[in-house]
């Protein structure tokens, strides 16, 4: 339930968290709740089986190519999009100046996970009841940090008087100018704050800071124009600043805005180059990369019974895709080299599961021809097994989602996860996978091969030549958009996927959804592949920069005028 003080600072300001002001179309805040029906299948839990390369997709009765990346979304294109718990905590920080994160955020309502790919997406980002009371309470929590000092309060630099305080605070936290109406009606809060808790500019700032920070104006970034209108100056260098490095516009930033230096698509491209250079986006990418491909699981793994596991390994796991992540950012490279790259993190407990000696300090070395980019990587191969044995299909599984963007595989009704059982006498775990995968063959034939190019690995993420005593079979065969490409091994796969349109159309897929908020529709294909052409030979600062110079990105989508 709302506090009488909350009730009080709606009616001085008009706003809160779940309303719009009145020029916010009604209706479109909340975002509807609308579930995308999120992608994924369990293990054994979708129809088909396959062998080899010569199984249900060569010869006759196969199937041809697939028709690609799929775009059926459900985006919503909302025209003010609440910041994520992270983002807020992140504004927070900003506007306030604090010196350190206060994990203000730690016990909001989480978001619903297994719904869409990203966290951030429109869909999720709805504001019910419990959502309200976070917010307010983390408005109060924030606020009585920022003025329960002197040096806290002089911190802040937001002026010495009511009306220079709440200019440029509020400049800071609704990140445009205030029009006249609303400094006279936060003024009004400050004077109330004071009237409230005795005289003081301390009391006055704070309930102003509290009441800025529960208005929708503070936690939604709008983009209000009529549809095809290009975003307002100041909606870029939010959408830019939350999307690169996860935080608010800074004073810098709103300062070139109103001095016109972002009214160009030239001058906008250059705001993104000097963006990417801080080193905050190469958090942001981490937490795209991160969702992308599951991070957050790899401190769940547990093998229980298997001697060699050790739980410290997870966080060292967490550690060495992360440090991967930041190679490819860092270093100014691509998809293909997430693909392809033979470096990797390698710590003194991961070393005897690539085979190669212990470094002295954990660092990024060359592991070797036989592994291609983070799908042959320990944390990848880790996550997706059962104990000492590999979980192809949800390698398969994985892969084809992050990487090919196929058709959603949707699990037959009654079919049960694939049991765990002992491989008998001279059968392979190949063997047994394509035993019990006997439901049918229209979705184990495309996502089965994909995993059996990694047999060559165990559960440990081992390189092995045998499986219960039989070499490893780790040839395949999948219908990309291209045509239907066999191959030998994980590497030969790596290759075929780097030079694959569908693959970098689907990477410039999930880099678009995850920079706009929202699933993307057919009407976006001709923005992704011509996204794709450059990730194929550039790289992913690059698609970065051309995803801000394409209408996608700077033009008011969909919705109603």
């Amino acid at each position: 339930m709302r506090t009488g003080l909350g009730i009080l600072l709606l009616a001085f300001t008009g706003l809160a968290c779940g309303k719009t002001s009145e020029d916010t179309p009604a209706g479109e805040v909340n975002g509807g709740g609308r579930s995308a029906g999120g992608q994924g299948a369990a293990e054994g839990g979708t129809a088909g089986s396959t062998g080899s390369a010569g199984g249900p997709l060569a010869g006759t009765g196969g199937v041809g190519a697939l028709s690609g990346v799929e775009l059926n979304g459900s985006p919503i294109y909302t025209r003010v999009q609440r910041l994520t718990n992270t983002q807020w905590e992140s504004a927070v920080t900003d506007i306030l100046r604090f010196s350190q994160r206060h994990a203000l955020s730690a016990a909001f309502t989480p978001p619903l996970l297994g719904i869409t790919t990203f966290d951030n997406n429109e869909q999720l980002l709805f504001v019910d009841e419990r959502r309200f009371i976070d917010f307010e309470s983390g408005a109060e929590a924030a606020a009585a940090l920022a003025t329960g000092s002197p040096e806290a309060l002089a911190a802040l630099d937001a002026g010495e008087d009511a009306p220079s305080f709440v200019r440029v605070f509020g400049r800071r936290a609704f990140r445009r100018p205030l029009t006249a109406a609303e400094e006279t009606k936060y003024q009004s809060v400050f004077a109330l704050g004071e009237s409230l808790y005795g005289a003081g500019f301390a009391k006055g700032a704070a309930l102003v800071v509290r009441a800025m920070l529960q208005s929708p104006h503070f936690l939604y970034r709008t983009e209000l124009g009529a549809t095809g209108e290009p975003l307002n100056s100041y909606e870029l260098a939010s959408k830019l600043s939350f999307w690169l490095l996860g935080t608010t516009p800074s004073d810098s930033l709103l300062d070139a805005v109103a001095a016109g230096e972002l009214a160009t698509s030239e001058q906008l491209v250059a705001t993104a180059r000097q963006l990417l250079e801080d080193a905050r986006a190469l958090n942001v990418m981490r937490d795209f990369h991160g969702q992308l491909l599951h991070v957050a699981g790899l401190q769940d793994i547990s093998k229980t019974g298997e001697p060699e596991y050790d739980s410290a390994i997870n966080p060292e796991l967490t550690l060495a895709s992360n440090a991967f992540f930041d190679l490819i950012f860092g270093k100014n490279l691509g998809l293909r080299e997430l693909l392809t790259s033979t470096q990797a993190y390698v710590s003194p407990r991961l070393a005897p599961f690539y085979g190669v000696g212990a470094p002295k300090q954990p660092a990024l070395i060359d592991v070797g021809p036989s592994r291609s980019g983070y799908f042959m990587q320990l944390p990848f191969l880790m996550l997706w097994s059962v104990g000492a044995l590999p979980r192809p299909v949800q390698r398969g599984l994985q892969l084809e989602l992050a990487m090919l963007c196929g058709p959603r595989r949707t699990p037959p009704p009654e079919v049960e996860l694939l049991p765990s059982r002992p491989l008998v006498q001279g059968q392979t775990n190949r063997q047994l996978v394509t035993q019990e995968t006997s439901c049918g063959a229209s979705c184990h034939q495309y996502m089965d091969p994909l995993g059996f190019a990694f047999e060559n690995f165990d559960g440990f993420g081992r390189q092995r030549e045998l499986d219960n005593g039989q070499p490893v079979d780790t040839t395949g065969i999948y219908p990309l958009a291209e045509g239907v490409e066999t191959f030998a091994d994980g590497n030969e796969l790596m290759k075929l996927l780097a030079n694959s349109a569908q693959v970098h159309t689907c990477y410039s897929k999930h880099v678009t959804s995850y920079a706009l908020g929202r699933d993307l529709v057919e009407g976006d294909r001709p923005g992704l592949e011509s996204l794709a052409k450059v990730s194929r030979s550039k790289s992913l600062k690059e698609l970065i920069i051309a995803l801000v110079r394409d209408p996608m990105f700077r033009t008011r989508m969909g919705g109603q005028p």
